[in-house]
């Protein structure tokens, strides 16, 4: 009988409920060899693949496959293999027949190229050492998730990595409700077809009834942070959400603590900064009332507006007013123009967000940013995305994950590291 255990990397520590449960849902989810084939003889086998994490792993690995089984395995390593402790990133399997060990294997990776399979395999009462080179290779895939509770909950690992990897975009998937769909283009490592490390998120494509149908995609390969759609059918503002306040745009100083870029002396950042030609529309991200339009010291020419409950967003920098003070306005309306006024080392907008006086962050407390390409990349941009688009919507439309071939990529991709 052949089993097919899928396995994906492991950066949270989850029970061992939770790790079967995870393989066996992905089995009826892709249409591809995520994990290892496992032959047995007449017994029917089972094998768990853990990977190492970078937190302490003793005792998670003592309590997943009982203190005995993991005595004996370190043991085993130590003194045959002289390995006193695994890497992080390294797979370690083990498969039994009923409550008898049959073997133990090490995926035990050097560098990002190359690696060695170290197995002991029990003959009688003795295991027998038995070493392999393993060949790493850089590829691209494409995984497609159909949501049964939430991402965190399906697949607590890669969510977060997509979670660290997209940063100010990670609250989509959170809005992801039971039903909907995702694909995520991986760029990174692979042993065989197992996940050892993770280079970039490339990009993911969304279907949903409650946030919309989109695509977006990285203008960078190997960095954190700004993605683009490439093709949608979204509702920018989803119920409940505020809309961005500008359609294209790339952020360029996020809420918190930062370098002042005038002085360079730490100062807090009440809002978020995204990069504007002048005049470049300025929308409002809520209906509400206008309660201030003018000067407004660093901020230059500014504009205030009420959206009732407390809850109040300031638009900065601006070039012209297209709205007046006291004038009600609807989410959407175009209320200004992107300028450079005031203090500023550049055209762009300053977007703040205030609940009951104070400011929150914007892109983690009221809005999902879904932007268009800004100006200065916009070119480029299209031409890398759209391979890349075409995959992704591909395995939403097909329902399936897959490996990308390499002349199936734009050339682009390389030029743009």
């Amino acid at each position: 009988m052949k089993l097919k255990i899928a396995f994906s990397i492991a950066i949270v520590l989850i029970a061992a409920l939770s790790v079967f449960g995870y393989y066996e849902s992905l089995k009826k989810d892709v249409n591809i060899n995520v994990g290892w084939d496992n032959k047995s003889g007449k017994k029917m086998t089972e094998t768990l693949h853990l990977q190492v994490p970078e937190a302490k792993y003793d005792d998670f690995f003592a309590e997943i496959l009982g203190n005995d089984t993991w005595e004996n395995a370190k043991t085993l390593y130590r003194k045959q293999a002289g390995l006193t402790k695994f890497m992080n990133g390294d797979v370690f399997s083990v498969t039994t027949a009923g409550n008898k060990t049959i073997s133990y294997d090490l995926h035990h990776y050097a560098n990002n190229s190359k690696g060695e399979k170290i197995s002991f395999v029990r003959h009688g009462r003795e295991y027998v050492r038995k070493n392999e080179p393993i060949n790493l290779e850089e590829k691209t895939m494409i995984r497609f998730y159909t949501i049964k509770n939430s991402l965190a909950d399906d697949d607590p690992q890669f969510y977060e990595i997509a979670k660290e990897r997209l940063i100010w975009d990670w609250g989509i998937l959170d809005k992801l409700k039971p039903g909907d769909s995702i694909a995520f283009m991986i760029k990174g490592i692979f042993d065989r077809d197992i996940l050892v490390k993770t280079y970039g998120i490339l990009g993911f494509s969304v279907k949903s009834d409650s946030i919309g149908d989109f695509t977006m995609t990285a203008f960078r390969d190997y960095i954190y942070g700004d993605y683009f759609v490439s093709g949608h059918t979204v509702v920018l503002s989803p119920p409940g959400y505020f809309r961005a306040p500008i359609d294209s745009g790339r952020i360029t100083s996020y809420f918190g603590t930062r370098k002042d870029p005038f002085n360079k002396h730490k100062r807090f950042h009440s809002g978020v900064d995204v990069l504007a030609k002048i005049d470049t529309p300025v929308r409002a991200a809520e209906s509400g009332t206008v309660i201030f339009a003018g000067e407004k010291g660093g901020l230059g020419k500014a504009i205030v507006v009420d959206h009732g409950n407390g809850l109040r967003t300031v638009y900065g920098h601006l070039n012209r007013f297209l709205t007046t003070n006291g004038r009600k306005v609807t989410r959407g309306e175009i209320i200004a123009g992107a300028g450079n006024t005031g203090r500023s080392t550049a055209p762009h907008l300053h977007f703040t967000v205030m609940q009951n006086g104070k400011t929150v962050d914007p892109l983690l407390y009221t809005y999902e940013r879904v932007w268009t390409a800004p100006f200065d990349i916009s070119g480029d941009f299209r031409t890398l995305s759209t391979t890349r688009t075409l995959q992704l919507e591909k395995a939403i439309d097909n329902k399936k994950s897959f490996f990308i071939k390499k002349d199936k990529l734009s050339s682009a991709v390389d030029k743009k590291r």
